[in-house]
């Protein structure tokens, strides 16, 4: 699966999976996140997290 965050200052970043739970823990708490934890807290912290779809992915 892939991801779009939108960080709302102009920054945008395709990340897969990992890279998402990555980001989430860098925000949050620090501790081992699932996916949806990850989601939560960047969307906690203002960013706006979005699943691509196939077609958008083959786009890159």
């Amino acid at each position: 699966m892939r991801f779009l965050i939108d960080t709302n200052d102009g920054f945008h970043e395709r990340v897969n999976e990992q890279e998402l739970i990555k980001w989430g823990s860098s925000l949050g708490l620090g501790i081992e996140m699932t996916l949806s934890d990850a989601i939560q807290s960047l969307e906690n912290y203002g960013y706006k997290v979005e699943r691509l779809e196939e077609k958008e992915i083959l786009g890159e």
